[in-house]
């Protein structure tokens, strides 16, 4: 039996996390990068859509609170993510699958851990199942 390797989305501020695309060893990591301007321009139906294109899990990384380049980005981003995980949990998707961390990580160090951390917890859910 194969070993089950969940698809992880993962949307990164390029203030805080911009430097990851110059990292060319965590490609193997980051297969599934979304770099965006802020995290606060990620939109619901972004993060909708990854899950409908097949993803087991979608993370957001975005700047420290209190250091939005963009001000209040990071907070709304939160506050939305909140909401998101509420209505996964009531069509029958543990909210679990999506994850944020906000914090800065120019030289790409803690993105490794992250990522396996996240991909291990998935991988405990199982494939998403389709509702």
């Amino acid at each position: 039996m194969e070993a089950y390797d969940p698809k992880l989305v993962c949307f990164s501020c390029n203030f805080g996390w911009g430097y990851l695309s110059d990292h060319r060893s965590l490609s193997a990591v980051i297969r599934n990068r979304i770099p965006v301007t802020c995290s606060g321009k990620i939109e619901t139906s972004h993060i909708l859509k990854a899950f409908r294109s097949g993803a087991d899990g979608v993370l957001i990384l975005g700047c420290p609170e209190g250091q939005c380049h963009f001000q209040d980005g990071n907070y709304q981003t939160r506050k939305k993510i909140h909401l998101i995980k509420k209505i996964m949990d009531a069509f029958g998707i543990e909210p679990e699958r999506l994850g944020i961390h906000l914090s800065l990580d120019p030289d790409g160090k803690k993105i490794p851990q992250l990522i396996h951390e996240m991909k291990a917890s998935i991988a405990r859910l199982g494939p998403v199942k389709s509702v």
